[in-house]
């Protein structure tokens, strides 16, 4: 899996941006919501939602800075999923109404590159078991807003084992389990809503594992 962070766009210059600020684990807007505007992800890390008839909450699609989102208001007028801030985050709303041709363009080439970054997400959701999942995933999020490093320069992931299950469709209890493994394995180490990647050769290995 591969998160591609957009490059800039013009959209910067858009008429009317309203900013917003978000706390991590706020949400933005939940799916059947009206949808008046888009969006554009400025700072932080954002996820689609969507809950399951068995009552799962599945990732849909991450939104990087760069992004544009809400295109339900372009279409349907109602939003489809639940979009929450996985970090502290800035977004602008954008009303439909004042784009100019140019910047209708730039709202298509957007949403061209998510889909594109969503089919290539989903495909390394189905691609090897899930440990070599959990280790693409993992090392993934260490590129984007919730990864940082230790004093000793050792990359962490502020993440718990339930987004890493809703991230790489499976349950909570198979992630525990595998992070357990992975843990002995000398690959991680958890601590309380964080994961060391204390072998990130390893998680590399690991995550390459059965794909060409």
């Amino acid at each position: 899996m591969t998160l591609t962070q957009s490059t800039p766009m013009t959209v910067a210059t858009l008429a009317d941006p309203l900013s917003r600020s978000l706390r991590g684990g706020e949400t933005l807007y939940y799916g059947g919501d009206h949808a008046p505007n888009l969006y554009r992800l400025d700072a932080g890390l954002l996820r689609a939602v969507s809950l399951t008839s068995q009552g799962r909450t599945l990732t849909v699609r991450h939104i990087l800075p760069g992004d544009l989102f809400g295109e339900e208001a372009l279409s349907t007028g109602r939003r489809l999923y639940q979009v929450t801030a996985l970090s502290d985050a800035a977004v602008r709303a954008i009303h439909p109404q004042h784009l100019s041709a140019l910047e209708v363009m730039e709202v298509a080439r957007s949403l061209a590159v998510q889909v594109e970054r969503l089919m290539a997400d989903g495909i390394h959701l189905q691609d090897g078991d899930l440990r070599g999942r959990i280790a693409r995933y993992l090392l993934t999020l260490a590129e984007t807003s919730l990864g940082s490093r230790h004093a000793d320069g050792l990359r962490f992931v502020r993440v718990t084992h339930e987004l890493i299950a809703e991230g790489t469709g499976a349950t909570r209890e198979s992630v525990s389990k595998l992070i357990g493994e992975m843990r002995d394995d000398g690959l991680v180490m958890p601590a309380y809503r964080c994961l060391t990647l204390t072998d990130e050769a390893g998680l590399r290995d690991l995550a390459g594992a059965g794909r060409d």
